[in-house]
């Protein structure tokens, strides 16, 4: 999960590391190495700077469309009933979110779906942990560029998802734990596959063009200092993945053992 990147003009290397936005003890798995190369690098880059996820949260939910909130794309039954199963499954309850996206409100089940053996999740923790050691953060994306690709998925798919976790619970929570044991065994070619096959006909929007984008934006930002860069582990691996890429502009790419 963690890479040293070379850029010819440097003798310092930057890091690319993958993570999982999870609170689960196995995301925490190459937690340790990834501070002691962020105390060798001048800054960190999060797909975004979570210093605005806030302000950036907040513009964006007042940009969204009722109509496709999750109470106007669901019938009050079929929410009401959805919602009973949350709470007993995961003491959720979706019934304060019912005006967000449902995109938004997947993303926060998906988050309870796992252990939480730590009090925020491993991105966040690097992310403070930077922030303690005074280094530059930076945003490889912003929020609001992530929430555009995501909403090219259709609202009305968007909901149904949300059905049909409820449907299939125990499958989709066993897909997320093997997810998490392949993370935590440095599997990167099979969390790739995994990850790829889950997004099924939104690969290129959601994976390969964000690829593209996150690598000639990293090219350029470890150009000039070295940089401990932190993306999600899906998007490292495959013949479009940023791992390729980066090989792609001239940079030497080499994994870093785990230690």
């Amino acid at each position: 999960m963690l890479w040293s990147v070379r850029s010819p003009d440097l003798m310092a290397p930057s890091y690319l590391f993958g993570t999982m936005h999870v609170r689960d003890h196995r995301a925490y798995t190459f937690y340790e190495q990834a501070c002691r190369c962020i105390d060798q690098c001048e800054a960190m880059a999060l797909e975004f700077d979570l210093g605005r996820m806030d302000q950036d949260t907040q513009a964006v939910i007042m940009q969204q469309v009722p109509a496709q909130s999750l109470e106007a794309l669901l019938p009050s039954r079929k929410l009401e009933k959805i919602r009973k199963f949350f709470l007993r499954a995961l003491s959720v309850d979706i019934f304060p979110l019912r005006h967000l996206s449902p995109l938004l409100v997947s993303n926060i089940i998906n988050e309870r779906l796992l252990e939480e053996d730590h009090p925020i999740a491993l991105d966040e923790m690097l992310w403070q942990y930077a922030r303690q050691a005074d280094k530059t953060i930076l945003g490889i994306e912003t929020y609001e560029e992530q929430l555009k690709v995501l909403q090219k998925i259709p609202p009305e798919v968007q909901a149904q998802s949300i059905v049909a976790m409820a449907r299939h619970f125990r499958q989709h929570r066993r897909h997320l734990l093997r997810l998490a044991a392949l993370y935590a065994a440095g599997n990167l070619p099979q969390l790739h596959q995994s990850s790829k096959r889950s997004l099924s006909g939104m690969r290129y929007p959601m994976l390969y063009r964000r690829n593209a984008i996150m690598a000639e934006r990293i090219g350029k930002m470890i150009a000039g200092q070295p940089v401990f860069c932190a993306v999600g582990a899906g998007h490292l691996y495959g013949g479009k993945g940023v791992l390729r890429l980066l090989k792609k502009q001239g940079l030497s790419v080499a994994p870093v053992p785990p230690q």
